[in-house]
């Protein structure tokens, strides 16, 4: 009688038990909905090193270039110089030991000349004439065809953010960040920025970087901008 009694109750215990479990799923609640999945946020951020930001608390890697390296990537500093563009009538303070191209009878280009995966920052000024009713708002269709100019080629992938008000000489302007990855899945980093200038001219900056050292060379870019000045020529 003592041996039924300890096998009914239990059986009764083993039955509480998955009950219990069952009502839980059935009632809506499970426990695997709390854990990520591994998918992207909507807005699809990233972190100044090219990063994917991802929802949840531990994210899992969905491509080679979005898994973190062993080690964070130091940020670099630069020492900066004087640089004339006398074509252009500027002048800036520009990073010291980058090449300086001023072939080009509108722009000029700076170009570091240490590579970092695979890419070499290369900044680019130009300065550009308009027609005489060539308004401010036409400086956003400008930002906007460089974007596209820029990311017709050689892109597997091509997120440009929305246009910020930006002033460049003390002339209203306008700017935006892009982020490419081309099909071997090197990220570029960027920004195109383009102010109106008086007399009919515009100008435009470029710059294009590594993605994971993005930070450092958009400093170069607020360098530059807070040196540049542009004289009668």
């Amino acid at each position: 009688m003592k041996k039924a009694t300890f096998i009914f109750s239990l059986m009764l215990a083993l039955m509480l038990l998955c009950g219990a479990a069952y009502g839980s799923s059935y009632n809506g609640y499970d426990p695997m909905a709390e854990e990520d999945n591994g998918f992207v946020a909507n807005d699809t951020v990233y972190d100044a090193n090219g990063n994917t930001v991802y929802a949840g608390a531990t994210p899992i890697p969905l491509d080679p270039i979005d898994m973190p390296t062993p080690t964070p990537r130091p940020s670099l500093t630069f020492s900066y110089g004087p640089v004339i563009a006398e074509k252009l009538g500027l002048t800036f303070e520009g990073p010291v030991g980058w090449a300086v191209d001023i072939s080009a009878a509108d722009a000029i280009v700076l170009t570091d000349p240490v590579t970092y995966d695979n890419v070499n920052a290369t900044m680019t000024i130009r300065i550009s004439p308009v027609d005489s009713d060539f308004k401010l708002a036409d400086v956003k269709n400008e930002v906007r065809s460089m974007l596209a100019d820029i990311g017709q080629y050689n892109f597997a992938k091509w997120e440009p953010t929305e246009l910020s008000p930006r002033t460049l000489l003390k002339k209203d302007g306008y700017y935006a960040n892009y982020r490419g990855e081309y099909y071997d899945g090197t990220v570029i980093r960027g920004r195109v920025m383009v102010a109106l200038l008086d007399g009919n001219k515009i100008i435009s900056v470029h710059m294009a970087a590594p993605g994971w050292f993005n930070e450092s060379y958009m400093n170069v870019v607020t360098h530059m901008r807070d040196t540049l000045q542009y004289f009668q020529q």
